[in-house]
């Protein structure tokens, strides 16, 4: 029987429609970013960028740890344990001030906070105020239109939903706990020292040279938040990245400028009575220890819970510019001790 030109491209229209329909109802309905609902299949969470924005709508807490991936291997369980809280970790691989002010504002949006706790790394104070790398704005501005983005997303379809799948039936217990932990990686001294070369310095810039952005970052993305929100308790703390990320800073030449942003910090918002500033970036036993590391930056969930205690305990607090100034000296001594060990002709 033959079909006209015209029936043809009406079956062929119909059908795609169809199946549009179908695959936007399937993502609807299995969620994998939790765009719509807390999942109760265990999600992925492989994409900070993609499950964030779902965590901070859906998720129940009142409380969130924000940074980089230096607190993908912390534990909302012992932040719960040791502030009597609910929390929820939200880091962003690589991510700068810019992106962890745009997920606390959306925090704030949703919820009523008691604490927030603000990782911040060395570099991520000197990144441009208007980065929005790793935003995406169709899962984060609530315009429904937009979700056809999501709705329709060939990769979701074809890749994250059969995956999501073989998730049926495993436990949801400690999944806050579980997402984002770095799996199948050796804390060892051959992997925290892996790639580093020794070569002729580069000659040191002013610690002051990145002032004027390092400001930049603090006022508009994390001080209006702060002034807003008298009623959240605000932790910030300075990671102890290993003595071998030191070294690297040293030899290129930027170390001074990573070390002066908690200088820079401290002096902008001290004064705020819902801040409280801590320092573990020169705890020795643990930064000259490569077993704590399986890269130069990233330490261990036994650090992370520590951190969380000392915290509790008002342990490592600042208490001023003179503080700041002898723990970087400190680091300073740390990366002459790791030359004379490790750097031989």
């Amino acid at each position: 029987m033959h079909i006209s030109s015209r029936k043809w491209f009406i079956i062929s229209l119909m059908l795609t429609i169809f199946l549009e329909l179908f695959f936007a109802l399937l993502v609807w309905k299995v969620d994998p970013f939790e765009h719509y609902r807390e999942s109760g299949i265990l999600p992925l969470y492989d994409q900070e960028s993609y499950n964030n924005p779902g965590i901070v709508q859906n998720y129940q807490y009142d409380a969130a740890i924000l940074g980089t991936s230096m607190i993908e291997m912390s534990k909302p369980s012992t932040i719960d344990r040791c502030f009597g809280v609910r929390s929820v970790k939200l880091p962003m691989r690589g991510s700068y001030t810019a992106q962890m002010g745009w997920q606390m504002k959306h925090v704030f949006k949703k919820n009523t906070v008691r604490l927030i706790i603000l990782e911040v790394d060395p570099y991520a104070l000197l990144g441009r105020p208007d980065d929005r790398e790793e935003i995406v704005d169709y899962l984060w501005n609530g315009i429904g239109a937009d979700d056809v983005y999501y709705l329709l997303n060939r990769d979701v379809v074809a890749l994250k939903i059969p995956k999501m799948f073989q998730n049926m039936g495993k436990s949801l217990e400690h999944k806050r706990d579980a997402m984002y932990q770095w799996e199948d990686v050796v804390f060892s001294e051959q992997n925290a020292l892996r790639g580093l070369t020794f070569e002729e310095f580069s000659e040191m810039q002013s610690p002051d040279s990145r002032n004027e952005r390092i400001e930049n970052n603090i006022r508009t993305h994390l001080i209006p938040e702060i002034e807003s929100h008298p009623e959240t308790k605000f932790l910030i703390y300075f990671p102890p990245y290993s003595i071998a990320y030191w070294y690297a800073r040293t030899s290129e030449g930027i170390s001074e400028v990573q070390l002066n942003t908690k200088k820079v910090m401290y002096d902008l918002m001290n004064e705020y009575p819902n801040i409280e500033m801590y320092d573990y970036s020169s705890e020795l036993s643990w930064i000259e220890n490569f077993d704590n590391y399986f890269d130069f930056s990233h330490h261990s969930t036994q650090i992370s819970d520590e951190i969380m205690e000392r915290m509790s305990r008002n342990e490592g607090r600042i208490n001023g510019i003179h503080q700041i100034e002898g723990n970087n000296e400190q680091i300073r001594k740390a990366v002459d001790r790791f030359i004379v060990q490790y750097n031989h002709p």
